[in-house]
Parts: C-alpha cells; sequence; structure tokens
C-alpha cells in the first residue's frame, strides 16, 4: 500500500510541471479573399519600440494566408491591401495611418517616419481584433 502511495503523490507532485510547459494558443492575422482577384498585402506592426512594415504575401481567390503572427488582442498592426495593379484596395473605415512601403518584396524598420528614396507612403488601414486571440479580415 505504501508503494502506491508514493507512486500517486509522485503523479500529482509531477502535474504542475507538465501543466506549465503546455503550448501558448497560436494567434494569427489571417486574410481571406472570396474576390475573383489576387491581393497584395502588406503589414505594419508595433514591435520592440519601433513600427515594422513589410509585404508582400499574395492571397489568391477563394484562399486565406497569415500575414502577421501573434495575438492580436495585444498587437498593433496595420494593413494596406492592392490588386495587380497596384490600386489599393476598399477596406472598412477603421483608423489610418500613413506607413512606408515599396512595390517589391521589403522589410523597413521605422516604417512611420519619413519615406527615403524607393519609398511610397501609403494609407494602412488598422486591424482590431474583436477580443480574440487571431483575426480573419475577408476580402471581397
Amino acid at each position: 500500500m505504501k508503494a502506491v502511495n508514493s507512486v500517486f503523490i509522485a503523479s500529482l507532485l509531477s502535474l504542475p510541471i507538465v501543466m506549465g510547459v503546455a503550448p501558448e494558443a497560436k494567434a494569427d492575422l489571417i486574410v481571406c479573399s472570396t474576390s475573383p482577384y489576387k491581393a497584395y498585402v502588406a503589414k505594419a506592426w508595433y514591435s520592440g519600440g519601433r513600427w515594422l512594415a513589410s509585404g508582400w504575401t499574395q492571397v489568391y481567390s477563394d484562399q486565406c494566408e497569415v500575414v502577421l503572427v501573434g495575438d492580436m488582442r495585444k498587437t498593433s498592426a496595420y494593413i494596406y491591401v492592392a490588386n495587380e495593379n497596384w490600386e489599393p484596395w476598399r477596406l472598412p473605415k477603421n483608423q489610418r495611418s500613413i506607413f512606408c512601403l515599396q512595390q517589391s518584396r521589403f522589410r523597413i524598420n521605422n516604417a512611420n517616419r519619413k519615406c527615403s528614396l524607393g519609398m511610397i507612403p501609403k494609407t494602412f488601414y488598422r486591424v482590431v481584433s474583436p477580443g480574440s486571440y487571431d483575426y480573419k479580415l475577408r476580402l471581397r
């Protein structure tokens, strides 16, 4: 009986350790398209005391793509979406802000500052998660 009790107690003592290593919930900014046109998505987010911007994620018709990984309740993020002719996509009129981008693939530090040569200032739209870890934006 003593051996059974020590096994039971040992398993109870190890329980918090097992629970402590549970993976954190995965959260993302996901863009989906129901439009017949391909969309190009750039994003800007606040991290490490500065605004970063990068692009381009391609979202094809009837598909979804992860644009930014992170808990969207805690991430300050904006997106810019363009079609194949680089015309801006109509997005909900959320809060807007100007960030720098380039038409080729890019990653810019301090993207909310004055744009340097080869960069274009564009209006990005804020992504606001309604209290959930991830946020899905649907393009029409």
